[in-house]
């Protein structure tokens, strides 16, 4: 969701009228690639950029075809090869990966997918937006052109076409158990390759504690796109969803004591106590004899001592150790070195 957090603060520049921003978004990726199909880059017409498409390579040679889009006035699709030894826009870094972009020049402002994600986002809900980047045949609608679904109604250029239906019935099985992928429609003479995919909400972090640990927590959130906040020492447990964490870093006995249960009681997925191995397992047992947790093995949903075995020891180590094993959690992975995993590192993705 980072790349929907830097698009959001220069929104206000995407206006119609003057030269129109350029939009990439990742569309298709086969092999190993930096970024998967939906990460987004925006090139604004004085150069400035938010979000990304790749770890720096590819952006240069989006910014090179900036112009010539915006003269244009049409979206294009461009594939690159990265398993060259040299390709002309990048540093000779063989990644291993085919990847394809959309880019779209935005001739009427801001587009109306992103207003629907940052909408999303902002009331925690999860959506699908569909991209028609590949259409064969003739009559069929223009590169670009989109479905957006929620839980209550679908809206878009592809809304109301016979496209649109077929596309329809993919986003609404993606909504709610689905992730993203490229599916291929044959509608009344075309063929439509189109990227539906399932955008979720930002991970909500509520941390309770304010010791060293804290701040750099909060930091390491922010880099990752999160929604982090501080719980004050008499504010309420706010409700939290299945896409929320929570850390209970006080350092007091007494406040994890009272701490823990409430939390559990939440829809939090991840719940993280800091803490020795010893020091929670006496707690664990308070909460067990004075009845506030069930006898036998702490709930999955308690990670204590929280974070991945990593050596932490300085509050930014112990940050990075939580932060690492609260992502695990979300993509359901187990945290391991990469070197062990068997097959392809973004298999799922």
């Amino acid at each position: 969701m980072r790349d929907l957090r830097e698009i959001a603060a220069v929104r206000t520049r995407v206006t119609e009228g003057g030269p129109p921003a350029v939009l990439a978004t990742v569309v298709t990726v086969t092999g190993s690639a930096y970024r998967g199909p939906g990460a987004r880059l925006l090139v604004l017409a004085d150069g400035t950029a938010a979000g990304s498409v790749s770890g720096g390579c590819l952006e240069r040679d989006v910014r090179a075809r900036a112009d010539a889009l915006r003269d244009a006035g049409r979206a294009e699709l461009v594939s690159y090869d990265l398993t060259e030894d040299d390709a002309p826009w990048g540093l000779g870094m063989r990644c291993g990966g085919r990847l394809s972009l959309l880019l779209e020049p935005l001739m009427r402002g801001f587009p109306e997918h992103l207003a629907f994600l940052l909408d999303a986002a902002e009331g925690r809900r999860t959506v699908v937006v569909a991209t028609l980047f590949r259409v064969r045949g003739e009559g069929g609608p223009p590169l670009g052109a989109r479905l957006m679904v929620d839980a209550d109604r679908a809206s878009g250029a592809l809304a109301g076409t016979p496209l649109g239906a077929a596309v329809l019935a993919d986003a609404r099985a993606a909504l709610s158990a689905g992730g993203t992928e490229v599916r291929t429609f044959a509608v009344e003479g075309i063929e439509a390759d189109v990227l539906v995919e399932r955008v979720l909400p930002p991970v909500a972090l509520l941390v309770c504690g304010d010791e060293r640990e804290a701040a750099p927590l909060l930091a390491v959130a922010d880099q990752l796109g999160w929604n982090a906040r501080v719980l004050g020492r008499h504010d309420p447990i706010p409700p939290l969803d299945e896409r929320s964490a929570a850390v209970v870093m006080t350092h007091s006995d007494e406040r994890d004591v009272e701490l823990i249960p409430p939390l559990l009681a939440t829809s939090a997925r991840y719940v993280g106590l800091l803490g020795s191995r010893a020091r929670t397992t006496q707690l664990l047992r308070d909460l067990r004899e004075r009845g506030a947790l069930p006898p036998g093995d702490a709930p999955r949903r308690l990670h204590t001592p929280a974070g991945l075995d990593i050596g932490a020891e300085t509050p930014g180590e112990v940050a990075v150790a939580i932060a690492a094993e609260i992502q695990a959690v979300f993509a359901g992975k187990s945290g391991g070195p990469l070197r062990e995993r068997k097959g392809h590192i973004h298999a799922g993705r």
